[in-house]
């Protein structure tokens, strides 16, 4: 049980844990909720439109405590892992990521996500995500590398460098024409969560080298 004493560094597997169980379940349950919705050729953001069907759950109950958890995740993260300037910019990119499911729930795309006159909220939606997105795979090889000077984190680097290689497959292929664009931003998401969960799991415990 967590308490007002618990070590920052054994909160961040929580959050990183409610960050995903916020997406997942928001994908999941929107996502057989809305009739014809293709997990294969649709993006998240689509389930949370403006005018959807299910907008305002989706934005304030999936993407909003996800963005929130990631960056307390972020927080705790840089004050319990070795210090070093690799790391702290990886952790900045992170935050920048994170970012993309706040701006996701106060600025949400157009219904499709794909406007031909795309709105302000369609702009800046696609903007700060899009940022996110393409600092993915860097900002995952980034902690990768920095993760090789981490007491004991051979496994954590190794899953860094494979994620970091999943992201990048992931934003290579990232076209809103492509019938998988669904798949191509989940393996984005699911390379960033994944990491993130097995990096909090490794700060639960106080490591020596």
């Amino acid at each position: 049980m967590l308490t007002l004493t618990t070590p920052v560094r054994q909160l961040a597997f929580p959050a990183a844990l409610v960050c995903a169980l916020c997406v997942l379940l928001m994908t999941l349950l929107a996502g057989m909720a809305t009739p014809g919705y293709s997990h294969a050729a649709q993006f998240i953001s689509e389930l949370g439109a403006a005018q959807s069907a299910y907008e305002y759950p989706v934005r304030f109950f999936g993407f909003l405590p996800a963005g929130i958890a990631l960056l307390a995740f972020c927080g705790f993260a840089y004050a319990s892992l070795p210090k070093s300037g690799l790391t702290t910019a990886a952790l900045g990119a992170l935050a920048l990521y994170a970012l993309g499911y706040v701006a996701a729930a106060f600025f949400p795309c157009d219904l499709g996500c794909r406007p031909t006159n795309p709105s302000a909220s369609q702009i800046i939606h696609n903007l700060v995500g899009g940022i996110g997105y393409l600092l993915a795979p860097g900002l995952l090889f980034a902690l990768a590398l920095g993760a090789r000077s981490w007491p004991a984190s051979a496994p954590l680097s190794v899953l860094g460098l494979i994620a970091a290689g999943v992201a990048l497959l992931g934003l290579l292929t990232l076209s809103p024409m492509s019938p998988y664009v669904g798949w191509s931003q989940r393996a984005i998401e699911a390379s960033v969560l994944g990491w993130t969960i097995a990096c909090g799991w490794y700060l639960r415990t106080p490591r020596s080298g």
